[in-house]
């Protein structure tokens, strides 16, 4: 049942009239500012007049749990702390390491709550975990939507393409591109005793920690970006000071630093795509380069979230457009000119040194700069036995090395490949009608040697600025 614009009730179940206090569980607004999950939250704790619980808890089995993603979330957790602590608010973080650690953290926490407020967030385990605790607990769930600057709810439906939606939202923009007050609790809860383990993070014991964790130890921390809230803020501010001016002309090259780099902080809830919109559109930089990024963070990203929450098929080929299915089976028996394995793939040992480039970016940093990876996926589907194999490899690829996969945006990206939220192009083997990007015509865009050569420089433990 939906109780406002940004917040459902996920079952009928009651508020317990004798909870101790109300429970946030905290799983993708990993952030205390402007996360509207909070919010509501503090909202029904004082309307309850009890204290506020925040829950935040990382397990070693989700799909593609490496150190790589498992180092970024704890690099946010000692500052949540310490901001909880001055907002009068437990937060209680669980690093749960093996298959021996306590389980139902949740479900413990809950029988002493008085409901549960979490995030409401279309992709990936999220909607499970959701759907889980919701069937299970015997208190009142509310999920919140704090995902992107319009709510989701205001679309009635799946959008086709950015033309439908861009419109709509350029509508509804001026009401909601406004800064987001932020509330207070009226009781502390620092000092109240809860049934749930607890892990001290800092930053001197995460290594140590993620070494302890049953995960997959051959995907190492990113050497470029760090996780937190301070750390996305920090790029933030270099991207509106320095970068910003120049967006419009330098977004699409690879061999400078002239893109946002937000991504991984934005899906990690790191960072407020609020906070970030309205910190572009103070900026001192051209209306242009402005405009051409708000058209990224806001119309094309809620776009990903607007496909992610209509479409159950958002994980696979079903998801596309009867256009694309069409040209799929008309091709599907061309002939492939060449053929990788996914080890291949993922060594970087193509013909081609472009892609190379583009995948040696991805496996070292934990990114891949957003123009590049289009020609990235365009590429395996060409190199690809089949369209279902080639989607299958992206995703993994994807979800696995990118701090920013698991995301709407991921899912979209590599659907966009195909021919999502696209139109009919001409007609090839392979492709059919859609789009075709090559290496040697996007390479000559940019200064793509230069990329190349900062690619092959880059390795786990040395990694720099693309500049």
């Amino acid at each position: 049942m939906r109780i406002n614009e940004r917040v459902i009730a996920l079952n009928d179940k009651p508020v317990n009239q004798n909870g101790r206090y109300v429970l946030y569980w905290m799983q993708m607004f990993k952030r205390v500012d402007a996360n509207h999950s909070l919010i509501w939250a503090i909202r029904k704790a004082n309307e309850l007049d009890l204290p506020l619980v925040v829950y935040e808890g990382l397990k070693y089995y989700y799909p593609w749990a490496s150190d790589r993603i498992h180092t970024f979330v704890l690099e946010g957790v000692e500052e949540k702390r310490i901001a909880f602590e001055k907002l009068g608010i437990r937060y209680i973080f669980y690093l749960q390491k093996d298959a021996n650690s306590p389980k139902n953290t949740v479900a413990t926490l809950a029988k002493d709550a008085a409901m549960i407020v979490t995030d409401d967030f279309p992709c990936f385990i999220i909607p499970e975990h959701n759907r889980r605790i919701a069937e299970r607990a015997e208190i009142a769930v509310h999920a919140v939507d704090s995902n992107g600057v319009i709510p989701m709810s205001k679309f009635d439906k799946e959008q086709y393409a950015a033309y439908t939606i861009r419109p709509k939202i350029n509508k509804l923009l001026d009401q909601y591109l406004v800064p987001l007050a932020n509330e207070t609790v009226e009781h502390t809860s620092l000092d109240i005793e809860v049934d749930c383990p607890e892990t001290i993070v800092t930053a001197e014991n995460i290594a140590q920690l993620v070494s302890e964790c049953d995960i997959d130890h051959t995907v190492p921390p990113s050497p470029i970006y760090h996780g937190g809230t301070a750390n996305g803020r920090a790029r933030l501010q270099k991207f509106v000071s320095y970068i910003l001016c120049n967006y419009n002309t330098d977004r699409n090259k690879p061999d400078r630093d002239g893109s946002s780099r937000l991504s991984a902080y934005l899906h990690f809830g790191f960072l407020s795509p609020l906070e970030i919109a309205l910190a572009v559109k103070e900026a001192d930089a051209p209306q242009d380069s402005k405009d051409a990024y708000l058209e990224e963070l806001i119309v094309r990203r809620e776009l990903s979230y607007n496909m992610t929450w209509f479409n159950p098929n958002y994980e696979s080929l079903d998801a596309l457009p009867s256009w694309v299915h069409k040209t799929m089976r008309e091709h599907a028996d061309d002939e492939r000119q060449v053929l990788y394995t996914l080890g291949q793939l993922e060594a970087a040992e193509t013909h081609d040194e472009l892609w190379n480039a583009a995948q040696r970016e991805m496996v070292a940093t934990g990114e891949m700069h957003n123009y590049i990876r289009m020609l990235w996926g365009k590429n395996v589907i060409g190199w690809s036995p089949s369209y279902e194999v080639a989607f299958e490899t992206l995703v993994h690829l994807n979800n696995k090395y990118c701090l920013d996969g698991r995301n709407p945006n991921s899912y979209t990206g590599i659907l966009w490949c195909f021919g999502k939220h696209d139109r009919p192009w001409f007609d090839r083997p392979v492709f059919g009608v859609m789009r075709y990007m090559a290496s040697h015509s996007t390479g000559k865009k940019f200064d793509s040697q230069k990329y190349i050569a900062w690619s092959k420089s880059l390795n786990a433990e040395n990694a720099g600025d693309a500049e």
